[in-house]
């Protein structure tokens, strides 16, 4: 948790703010609030937008102070947020010129590409409502896991046996025996399975959120759209994939 000067500087609205941190970027959490940190090099504008937990619309839409730009990063600490029950986006506000990479369009909301936590796709498969333009919605994490005394076992690389898995392929079949077949939950069954095959080390495929839908071609054999299995895409690369939860969390 990183340390800040904790008293509010500016309201917009019904909303307590101040200058914010710059690093980490994404949303963090600090005593009495959260930290939004975001690059762009050649943003004008920013705007943090603020959805209810699954509600179609934003309830709130918070520019940042030109103030609260360090460089290219807009930061802002935002009080009192119930957050974890909100979801937030960005929209940003510059230059449109693609033969030089530009395609800022302020009335589309922005995914944090550091976000923790993704929603919009919890379950794996299930195709989304095309029309919803908000798809993808960043979720502020509070990491209150107990690692205990958990520690890397430091096996000698020489003496290592890996297992390269898929979370979903390892143990989608019936005959896998677990409670919640495809999931990060059901590896943990596996464990001792693992273990007496003499495996000391597993590798995970792809586990960070991607679209399993961005595939469009259609299987010559069944007529099935065919999916993106693997998941060498990312749509958000710090946030575990939801639909490999068996708790939607």
């Amino acid at each position: 948790m990183i340390r800040v000067d904790l008293h509010p500087t500016h309201t917009y609205g019904n909303f307590k703010l101040r200058p914010g941190k710059p690093l980490p970027f994404g949303a963090t959490i600090v005593p009495g609030g959260v930290n939004f940190s975001i690059y762009s090099r050649y943003a004008t504008r920013c705007e943090l937008v603020l959805f209810k937990k699954h509600a179609p619309q934003p309830f709130a839409i918070i520019p940042f102070p030109d103030s609260f730009r360090i460089g290219n990063v807009f930061a802002m600490i935002v009080f009192d947020l119930d957050y974890e029950n909100i979801e937030y986006g960005y929209r940003m506000d510059g230059p449109f010129d693609p033969k030089e990479g530009h395609r800022f369009d302020k009335t589309k909301i922005l995914m944090d590409p550091y976000a923790k936590a993704i929603g919009g796709r919890d379950v794996w498969g299930v195709e989304p409502d095309w029309n919803n333009i908000y798809q993808y919605r960043a979720r502020i994490f509070f990491d209150d896991f107990d690692w205990e005394d958990d520690h890397p076992l430091e096996i000698p690389m020489e003496d290592l046996i890996i297992y390269e898995m898929h979370v979903r392929g390892f143990t989608r079949h019936p005959s896998s025996g677990v409670k919640y077949p495809g999931t990060f939950a059901a590896i943990k069954e596996k464990i001792p399975y693992l273990k007496e095959l003499g495996i000391n080390c597993v590798e995970l495929m792809p586990i960070h959120e991607f679209d399993e839908f961005e595939n469009s071609r259609i299987s010559p054999v069944t007529g099935e759209r065919l999916m993106n299995y693997w998941g060498y895409s990312s749509v958000g690369f710090f946030a575990p994939k939801a639909g490999y939860a068996a708790s939607g969390k």
